[in-house]
């Protein structure tokens, strides 16, 4: 199989110059998380941009010190086990795909997890259960917003489980959620730079220059995690097949889910990256 057989072929992309502005109105338009970035006028891919660089570099507003220039990148003819291999050891969610440095598609997990395992009998049948995560990173429900995320960020990780008082799973946050409910505010960083000497005049104004410098920070609303979570959420039982659970995932459009056992307690996470490996062992044995 190759990368052709799985690509997105009409892929949004951004061009640069551009802004922040610019890229969270692409992605919530688009409904995505990660774009290509291109040359204006053309479509010479020069970097890709994600939600999880906005959060990072919340005090840049200009795309080109956003995005990850020269991403790494596959061609239609690759070979998708080269793709598989380079999500895996690189920690990638998608991969451009170029054609003479062109633009000409993108390659993402659910595109590859989908062609390989929701049709396959051997792979596809197999339960989830082997595959999850005990490690739960989790916050209370009352917790504030910027501290969930600080939370989630020295986790490592894209997204929270949220729990209520009696321990039960009550909802879920996720990189997405703190793009959306950030707020850009205004922070003013005046210096002074003297003009004249020590004896100036005290009236003489010209003999001192301010320099104003106006930077845009992300600052997330004082809230508790509760009033903002996502409460209906899509969840698994160890014993949901592959197949079924790599569909819910791509047709939800999720990157993860907790997982609860037969009596509902949360028993672990599975994420989409997690089942890689057998997609690539299940080509390696087609």
């Amino acid at each position: 199989m190759m990368v052709k057989d799985c690509m997105q072929a009409d892929v949004v992309h951004i061009s640069v110059p551009g802004t922040r502005e610019d890229v969270l109105q692409l992605m919530a338009e688009e409904q995505i998380n990660g774009v290509p970035v291109v040359k204006k006028g053309t479509k010479s891919l020069v970097g890709i941009v994600t939600r999880t660089d906005l959060l990072r570099k919340a005090d840049e507003n200009q795309l080109a010190m956003l995005m990850v220039r020269d991403p790494e990148t596959v061609t239609p003819r690759t070979d998708v086990k080269t793709a598989l291999k380079v999500m895996i050891e690189k920690g990638y969610r998608r991969l451009p795909v170029v054609e003479k440095d062109e633009l000409v598609g993108l390659v993402s997990i659910p595109d590859v997890l989908g062609s390989i395992l929701e049709d396959n009998k051997k792979f596809g049948s197999l339960e989830i259960g082997e595959f999850v995560t005990r490690t739960i990173n989790a916050v209370w429900e009352k917790t504030p917003l910027p501290l969930s995320y600080l939370i989630m960020e020295m986790a490592g990780k894209d997204g929270l489980v949220v729990l209520g008082e009696s321990g039960g799973v009550t909802g879920m946050i996720t990189v997405s959620d703190y793009i959306r409910l950030s707020e850009v505010t205004v922070e003013n960083n005046i210096s002074q730079t003297f003009s004249g000497t020590d004896s100036s005049v005290d009236w003489g104004w010209t003999s001192k220059d301010f320099l104003v410098v106006t930077k845009k920070l992300l600052r997330l609303p004082s809230k508790e995690v509760r009033e903002v979570m996502t409460k209906n959420i899509i969840n698994f039982s160890e014993i949901t097949t592959v197949a079924e659970c790599v569909r819910t995932l791509r047709v939800e459009d999720i990157d993860q889910a907790p997982v609860l056992s037969v009596t509902g307690s949360l028993v672990g996470m599975i994420e989409d990256r997690y089942l890689l490996p057998l997609a690539l062992k299940a080509l390696d044995e087609d």
